[in-house]
């Protein structure tokens, strides 16, 4: 088990997901970004800022409760530092207006215990933000949502 130890950057919770902030403090991780889904490890302890915190960076993390042995833990996207299943994921991701970053931080080995096996962060486009309507002769892009909310009708738009 490699353990690193830094300050943290805010309150982080043992169990948490932590990323190193550029400047060099330990923040919860969180998976709306490229930066804040680049998992460091898991927070030993409990902290708040300004306090040094310990990071499991890759072995074995117990503390949860009620997982199932077998599947991945993926980093949130609403709630910082929080580990959800795939299917919390996608659920989150239909949830929210933003694209996402999707990191495995590990596998679960017990109920109570994850084997911390991170995978750099992938970026999903949000299917929330696309709108492809088919007619009979084919698909049409008839209008472009923006992450704002409002949309650009492309019949009436010009280059």
């Amino acid at each position: 088990m490699a353990i690193a130890s830094l300050i943290a950057s805010e309150n982080i919770s043992a169990g948490n997901a932590v990323y190193v902030t550029s400047a060099g403090l330990a923040a919860n991780a969180q998976a709306d970004s490229v930066t804040k889904a680049s998992v460091a490890g898991i927070a030993a302890d409990t902290v708040s800022t300004g306090g040094i915190v310990r990071i499991n960076v890759d072995g074995i993390y117990s503390g949860y409760s009620g997982l199932s042995p077998g599947d991945f833990r993926f980093l949130s996207i609403v709630t910082p530092g929080s580990l959800i299943s795939y299917n919390e994921f996608v659920s989150e991701l239909s949830g929210v207006s933003v694209n996402a970053y999707i990191t495995n931080v590990g596998r679960v080995i017990t109920t109570t215990t994850v084997s911390i096996e991170i995978t750099p962060p992938q970026f999903v486009l949000n299917p929330t933000s696309v709108i492809i309507l088919e007619s009979s002769v084919g698909i049409t892009l008839e209008a472009l949502l923006l992450e704002n909310g409002s949309t650009i009708d492309l019949e009436t738009a010009s280059a």
